[in-house]
Order: structure tokens, then sequence, then C-alpha cells
């Protein structure tokens, strides 16, 4: 094979990742519902859960990158994407609240040194082509959601609920040992950071400080839509159970062709306007789910929030970059690591609402969190100084 063809196979494989990825996500959003029913966790509980999720996460994306640093990202990627999905094979199948506790701390940490590890290799692949292509591997992720989360409540309200964890395990597994081998093939991809890597470090500019902020609300936005969606639904319409993972596939869906789109948005439109914009959209799909209006309100709801989240986070990281002339690692790590003082007090929040008055209030509560967030882009935010990249001859 050819070195282009070994180049465009490690391209292929790396999207598989991020498939697989959002297929095992996928699943745990559409069985989450009846899973956390057999267990006996109420909504205050998986909010605490989920907050010890988010931090696991949160600390393997740095924990990853040191990793892929020490030992290269082919390796990392490939072993992690192997221990998720055996994780994620339990956490399917678990039948109690202790279990659900450490397999769901457990898969967030290795979710996040997936995801750290994919987006690295995706990053180093979209350097190699000189055009952009994350979006699109981002794209792949979400179209993974919608597929899993609808087969996640199918098969946990069938005849064999465990089903669904095999299905996680065998995607993964799959997927990562496809990745192993074209990564190995084409000499074992990006193996450690160049000796002229930019200079570790954080910056705490005023704009970094408030894109991590606006970032993490909208990643806490898309984390509720997909973890919280089927519990909604099944007290909306529990005679329709079976489907109750239809929110979170709606809203995957949606995120997932507004991402295959996102790079040609960014050629017309400032990253800024994009972020401000879809921070108005995602609010008015979070106050449908609120108005508890029923079953299809809701799951229209949470497709609107899909295209409003789905460039927040692309054009967010894009803008933080940039704050950082020369480099853009500092800008995107700082963003990132502030991100965290939004995204980790969320999954509480929304337990402790959802327990004490409703569920459909807690999604309000998004809706007003993510509307401001939107208000204070206009005001506040960075200026990008036109689009994004440059237009084509």
């Amino acid at each position: 094979m050819s070195g282009e063809g070994k180049a465009l196979a490690v391209h292929r494989a790396v999207a598989g990742v991020f498939l697989a990825f959002g297929v095992g996500i996928g699943l745990w959003g559409g069985a989450s519902g009846a899973i956390l029913a057999r267990a006996g966790v109420d909504p205050a509980m998986f909010g605490i859960m989920l907050t010890a999720y988010t931090a696991a996460y949160l600390a393997a994306m740095s924990a990853g990158g040191a990793l892929a640093h020490r030992f290269g990202v082919a390796p990392v990627l490939g072993a992690s994407a192997l221990a998720f999905g055996a994780v994620l094979c339990g956490l399917l199948d678990a039948g109690s609240g202790s279990a659900v506790a450490c397999l769901l701390i457990a898969s967030g940490f290795l979710g996040g040194v997936v995801d750290v590890t994919m987006n690295a290799e995706g990053a180093r692949i979209e350097r190699r082509l000189g055009k952009p292509i994350l979006a699109r591997l981002h794209a792949a992720a979400s179209a993974g959601m919608a597929g899993g989360a609808i087969l996640g409540s199918l098969v946990v309200s069938s005849r064999a609920p465990w089903a669904a964890g095999p299905i996680a395990a065998a995607a993964l597994v799959a997927a990562g040992l496809a990745y192993g081998r074209a990564a190995a093939a084409a000499g074992g991809g990006s193996l450690a950071a160049p000796s002229g890597a930019p200079a570790r470090g954080l910056s705490f500019a005023p704009a970094l400080i408030g894109l991590g902020l606006v970032t993490g609300a909208s990643i806490a936005g898309e984390t509720a839509a997909l973890l919280w969606s089927s519990l909604l639904l099944r007290d909306e319409a529990p005679r329709l159970a079976a489907v109750a993972g239809l929110g979170a596939a709606f809203f995957a869906l949606c995120q997932a062709a507004l991402r295959f789109n996102a790079d040609a948005i960014r050629l017309m439109i400032s990253d800024r306007r994009i972020v401000v914009a879809s921070f108005a959209l995602a609010a008015l799909g979070f106050a449908l789910v609120a108005a508890d209006a029923g079953f299809s309100a809701s799951v229209a709801g949470f497709a609107m929030i899909g295209c409003g989240t789905g460039a927040i986070v692309p054009c967010s990281f894009a803008l933080a970059a940039r704050q950082s002339p020369g480099r853009p690692a500092v800008g995107l790590a700082s963003a990132s690591l502030f991100s965290a003082l939004t995204r980790l007090p969320a999954p509480l929040a929304t337990g402790a609402i959802a327990q004490h008055f409703s569920l459909a209030q807690a999604f309000g509560a998004f809706a007003v969190a993510l509307g401001a967030a939107g208000v204070l882009m206009a005001l506040f935010g960075p200026s990008d100084g036109g689009a994004s990249f440059p237009a084509k001859a």
C-alpha cells in the first residue's frame, strides 16, 4: 500500500473510532432511564454520579494528553478504546446503584482519554491535509450517538436487555483494533510531541476565561440533553418507554447534520456570530422541553438543542486558539480548564432541581443559562476579525 493509501486508511480508522465512541455514548443515553430505574437511582443521586463522572472526564483529558505525549497517540488511543468498550459493557448491564456509580466514573475517565487522543489524531490528520476535517469527525460521533440512543432504548426494553453492553463493547473493540492496525501499517501515527511543540502552560486572559465559561455551559447542556432526556420522556409517556431514546437520538442526529456543514458555514460567518446564534437556538430548544407539552414537543425540543449546540464547541475552541498568538495549544488548554467552572456544578444542580421540583424545570434552568451565555458572548465575546478561514480562490 502506498504512503497516501496508508494515510487514508488511518483517516478512515480514526473516523471509525469517533463513530464507535458515539455509538457507545448513545447506547448509554438511550438505555440510562431504564437502567437507573432498575438500579433504584433517583435524580438527585444521578446528578451526584454525573458530577463525579464529569470530574473524571476532565481529569482524563489532561492525563490522556500526558500519556499520549509520553507513549504516543496511537498506542494510547487503541488501548483506551478497548478498555472503554469493556467498561461500557459493564455499565449497560449494571443492576445496582453502587455498580452504576463505579462504572460510570470509570467510563468517564476512559472516555476522556479516548476523547482527547482521537481528537489529537484528528488534528494531526487535519494539519497533514491542510483543510478542516474535525467538525466532520465530530459529526460521525454525533451520528453514532443518534443510532446508539434509539438502539439502546429498544434493546433495554426488549427480552434481551443485556445485549446493549456487548453491542457497545463490540463497536469500540472493532474500531480500536482497526485503528491499531492502520496506525501500525502507517508507521505508528503520531508517536510523540515534536521537539518544536508549543510550550505548555495556561493563560488567565479574561477572553479565555469567558470562552471557557460559555463553552462549559454548552457542553453541560449537551450532556443534559443526551443523558437526562430518556428519563423525561419515560415520565411523559410511560407507554412509549421503548422509544425513550428518541430525544437523545434526534438531539444527536441534528447535531451531526449541523456539524457536517459547520466548516462551510464558518467560511461565510464569523465564529463569534455563529456561537451567539447557536446559543439562542439551543435556549429555545430547552424552553420547549421545559414547557412539558408532551412527548412529541419534547423530542422536537431536543432536536433544536442538537442544532443549537452543534457549532458552539468547535467555534469557541477556534476563538480560544486565536487568543494566544503563536501558542494555540495554550488557548485551547486554558479554555478547556475554565469550562470546568460551569460543567462540574451543572449535573448536581440538574439533579437537585429535578428531585425537588421537576426535570422539566431543570431543563428550564438550562434555557435561562444558555440564553445568558449567548447574551454575554454577544456583548463581551472576543472579536475574531471575520470568518475563521480565508475564502477560497
